[in-house]
């Protein structure tokens, strides 16, 4: 009491250890600190000030090293050739201060440089090392602070190969899939699993690596000495086994009762088939090799749930139809046409890759009996309408559950399919240039979906064609009015059809791709985009850009890249009270300049808060022809 005190609380694991600790703590006016760690962001954000926590993140190279000298040379004489082990040994730590602190202090005690080579070839998997006990333990209280039913979805995080990126989308159908959430109310399937991956995240065990413009997450991935330590927790409760064909061989016996299998080798081809046994408790297989033919013929488990083949496979195999419980398949074939699939009643997600990329591929009237369908993945997907189903069908032509349809050809744009998927949130249309100008029309008819919040149209590139005319020509009403992203490559609009998309009174992200608009100026004369906050410009001939001062109400964020011949962005951002960030990659020097200008305007009166970030400028520019 009466005295200035700064304590260190390290490692706090709920917000009820933190008021105990407090009430220890008085706070008499004499600008005292505390300052406290915590594996939780949510203890962090009770226990600070009304600034926000500072977050940790993994160490960068020249940070990995300076922690290591600090550690396994301080006060010693080590011989300079150790430092090239010391670095490697640094650097396989990956930027995670608990390993490379644990790794050092074993060094230390270590004299010989023969000792020092030894851990280092080991120190990526610690499979031999001493620190593997010490780190484990560390990380073991991660995952022993879990409630329970997000222990499996951590532990499912096995079923990736180390040091993968794993796309959020794909990570929580399979998640979904396999029944691991704890579903509350009527929150959505896929609410509830963003907030279960948010909670790994917010308890450091789980690292975002890529996220949208609008920030939400993309990919995700764990550290090497997190993943280790799935692998051994589920591997010790029987959950999960990883099949290495190189150690393995092309027959694979699969422990009794495990749930989980996945194939995760790099090695050479190999021909792989099933024991002849029913794995009665198996849910999930997945096979993350190319390297891999396997006999799915073969596949005796009945009670699977997820199979994850995306990978090369000849021809459909028959034996999957015998699998109906199955919520999740991925798959590629090497041939187009209709193929069988109404016997799996219980499919959530359905993703099918084709081998070759310019061959529409039909699906069959059975995928109308799939009412558990909320994810359809199809490259080029055509899909029948009403008129070629039986009357006594076409009452039940709606996919109810349906979330998301990546794919679909333009011809199949019409009232009566969209109809039929009417509660489609998010939508792919992707056909080649010659079918849309077929098709001319079809985007008149997406007002049907009246759900729908994130629209991608897209040409896939063909350099043997001709520049594209324009593709869409859409009028007022052409779009849906809940839609909240668009996203537009290869469409060639004229910049005066920008007109129309300002008229959108919920769009929040605008994202427009490789020559979606032509011409090389853009100028803004009317009030619009209402409620537009991320803007991202990529691979456009744009070379003017004039807008009002006030015409970007909402504009949080702008994205350019490679807009070689852009050299000016509109002077109204310098008087933006909403602009926070002007991001620029593979941009002119002369468009870098003018954004710093903008950014030194906000200075000027006082305003912080806009952030200019420019990568991999181009100093100079050949001569246009």
């Amino acid at each position: 009491m009466g005295r200035r005190y700064l304590i260190v609380v390290d490692d706090i694991w709920s917000k009820i250890a933190w008021d105990e600790i407090r009430l220890c703590l008085p706070d008499d006016g004499k600008r005292s600190r505390v300052l406290l760690t915590t594996r939780d962001a949510e203890v962090a954000q009770y226990a600070s000030s009304s600034k926000d926590p500072f977050k940790m993140h993994l160490l960068c190279p020249d940070d990995c090293w300076n922690l290591f000298q600090q550690k396994a040379f301080a006060g010693k004489g080590f011989p300079i050739e150790f430092e090239d082990v010391g670095k490697d040994v640094a650097k396989n730590c990956k930027g995670l201060p608990l390993m490379i602190a644990v790794v050092a202090k074993i060094l230390s005690s270590k004299r010989t440089l023969e000792e020092w080579r030894k851990v280092a070839e080991r120190v990526s998997s610690l499979a031999e090392v001493d620190a593997y006990q010490q780190c484990s333990g560390v990380l073991a209280l991660s995952y022993n602070h879990l409630p329970s039913y997000l222990k499996g979805c951590f532990l499912y995080f096995g079923l990736f190969p180390k040091a993968s990126e794993i796309s959020m989308e794909k990570l929580i159908r399979l998640w979904i899939a396999e029944g691991l959430l704890k579903i509350k109310g009527m929150e959505g399937l896929e609410e509830v699993a963003a907030s279960h991956l948010n909670y790994l995240i917010d308890k450091s065990l789980v690292i975002v690596s890529k996220g949208s413009m609008d920030g939400k997450i993309m990919t995700c991935m764990i550290h090497d000495l997190v993943h280790d330590f799935c692998l051994k927790e589920a591997g010790s409760q029987n959950l999960l086994y990883i099949v290495n064909t190189d150690i393995d061989g092309p027959l694979w016996v699969i422990p009794e009762g495990c749930r989980w299998v996945s194939q995760q080798s790099r090695g050479f081809y190999f021909h792989s088939r099933f024991p002849d046994l029913a794995y009665s408790k198996l849910r999930s297989f997945s096979v993350n090799s190319r390297t891999l033919i396997l006999d799915v013929e073969r596949c005796h488990f009945k009670l699977l749930r997820v199979l994850d083949l995306e990978k090369k496979i000849f021809n459909f195999p028959i034996a999957i139809l015998d699998l109906v419980l199955l919520r999740y398949l991925a798959l590629s074939i090497s041939r187009s046409g209709q193929f069988p699939i109404s016997k799996l009643l219980n499919l959530q997600t359905l993703i099918v890759g084709l081998t070759r990329i310019h061959a529409n591929r039909s699906l069959p009237n059975g995928i109308w009996k799939l009412s558990q369908l909320r994810h359809l993945h199809f490259w080029r997907m055509y899909l029948d309408s009403s008129q070629t189903v039986s009357e006594n069908e076409v009452k039940n032509l709606v996919l109810e559950n349906i979330q998301t349809v990546s794919g679909l050809i333009p011809s199949c744009c019409t009232k009566e399919i969209f109809e039929t998927i009417k509660k489609v949130k998010k939508l792919e249309i992707a056909g080649k240039a010659e079918e849309f100008h077929s098709e001319m029309g079809w985007y008149n008819n997406l007002k049907y979906l009246i759900e729908l919040e994130a629209l991608n149209v897209t040409v896939p590139p063909d350099f043997d064609s001709d520049p594209l005319p324009c593709l869409i020509n859409p009028s007022p009403g052409s779009f849906p009015p809940n839609l909240k992203k668009l996203t537009l490559s290869r469409t060639c609009l004229p910049w005066n059809g920008m007109n129309i998309l300002s008229k959108l009174p919920n769009l929040e992200v605008l994202e427009l791709k490789d020559d979606a608009f032509s011409g090389v100026e853009w100028e803004i004369t009317e009030m619009g985009f209402p409620k537009l906050k991320f803007l991202l410009l990529e691979d456009l001939y744009l070379r003017y850009w004039t807008a009002s001062d006030d015409y970007f109400q909402c504009l949080e964020c702008v994205c350019i890249r490679e807009c070689t011949l852009l050299q000016e962005i509109p002077e109204g951002f310098a008087d933006s009270v909403t602009l926070q960030l002007i991001e620029l990659h593979n941009c002119r020097h002369p468009l870098v300049t003018f954004a710093k200008q903008i950014q030194e305007k906000h200075e000027e009166l006082g305003n912080n808060m806009l952030k200019v970030y420019a990568f991999d400028s181009i100093l100079q520019w050949k001569k246009e022809p």
